[in-house]
């Protein structure tokens, strides 16, 4: 799963410098709904990567932040 949460974020990274957070981690948690991971916990994941990368965040509010 986590290197399928890494894809996702570079592929997101790649086409805009702004991730949607719960979008991607929503869309990782459908690919691998047998594990039963939380939302919360991918999303967490997503977004580290994410703000590694240099990317801004995209809530579930459409509230923007960047890392500082």
């Amino acid at each position: 799963m986590r290197r399928d949460i890494e894809a996702a974020v570079r592929l997101r990274a790649a086409q805009s410098r702004v991730v949607d957070v719960f979008g991607v981690a929503e869309e990782v948690q459908l690919r691998f709904v047998d594990d039963n991971v939380a939302l919360e916990d991918i999303a967490a994941i997503v977004a580290r990567l994410a703000t590694q990368s240099g990317c801004a965040l995209e809530l579930d509010s459409g509230e923007m932040l960047s890392e500082i």
